[in-house]
């Protein structure tokens, strides 16, 4: 009787790994690059944010379309955690007929706190959005 019943749950196990790896698109993180299997357009988009001791916020966004992308967008936008929300400091957009379109600019931070950036990318009309990790200052 335990033969057949290790049998038995060997076998939904084994089909729940294939069914699962089926149905889970593959994503990949890896230093904030975000790569997603099943996107069309878009080849890899990226965001990121340093903060140094003076305050000096670095903030970075691209989009990486495949090849034959024939526009590009990117909009990152700096928030501050405010009151358990997010409130919007600042924004940068680029856009492109190229397959990239990239943002890195620097900005001076007034007040001390919790910091992240926002993005969101276009290639084509695929559509994406992603988070940095948060900073504080």
């Amino acid at each position: 009787m335990k033969k057949v019943r290790i049998g038995f749950y060997a076998i939904i196990l084994s089909l729940c790994v294939v069914f699962g790896a089926v149905s889970v698109p593959i994503r990949i993180q890896a230093e904030d690059t975000m790569v997603d299997s099943r996107m069309t357009y878009i080849l890899s988009y990226t965001t990121d944010l340093s903060i140094t001791s003076t305050g000096v916020a670095t903030i970075t966004g691209n989009v990486r379309g495949k090849s034959g992308v024939t526009s590009t967008y990117v909009k990152c936008t700096l928030q501050m955690s405010v009151g358990g929300g997010w409130v919007d400091v600042k924004s940068w957009e680029d856009s492109s007929s190229t397959p990239g379109a990239t943002i890195g600019e620097t900005y001076q931070l007034s007040s001390r706190g919790t910091y992240r950036v926002s993005m969101e990318c276009r290639a084509n009309t695929e559509e994406k959005s992603g988070t940095s990790a948060y900073r504080t200052y």
